[in-house]
């Protein structure tokens, strides 16, 4: 049995980083991904709900009880790594995590992605 290949030519691949957020569930994931969609042209971001625990949080329970999960929303955004480091500084101002209970984020090791970009005239999601 031999394996067909439909294309002799490999997708392109540049080098790539990933800057993870873990966000307060207070619609701060939306605006963030919208602004670094209309002002940086990020498109390979995404959203998605959790359940987390502030570091903290299980000095404010009571004794042999598990602190209670809260919703977060993490953002994952892959960016080229020649601009990981100019927009985490972005993110960090955009999606404000020095505020109180703001949130974390950081940076990944380098990886390999393939590039990815949308079509012009695809419109933006109304919230």
């Amino acid at each position: 049995m031999s394996v067909e290949h439909e294309s002799e030519q490999s997708a392109p691949l540049e080098a790539s980083q990933v800057i993870t957020c873990v966000l307060p569930d207070d619609g701060s994931d939306r605006l963030l991904l919208l602004a670094l969609r209309s002002e940086k042209g990020i498109t390979r971001a995404d959203s998605v709900s959790c359940r987390g625990l502030a570091a903290l949080r299980g000095a404010w329970t009571q004794e042999d009880r598990l602190p209670e999960p809260t919703p977060v929303k993490m953002v994952k955004v892959v960016v080229a790594e020649t601009e990981a480091e100019a927009l985490f500084d972005y993110i960090f101002e955009k999606a404000r995590i020095d505020r109180p209970e703001g949130g974390i984020m950081y940076l990944s090791k380098p990886i390999v992605s393939t590039p990815y970009s949308l079509p012009e005239d695809i419109p933006v999601e109304k919230s």
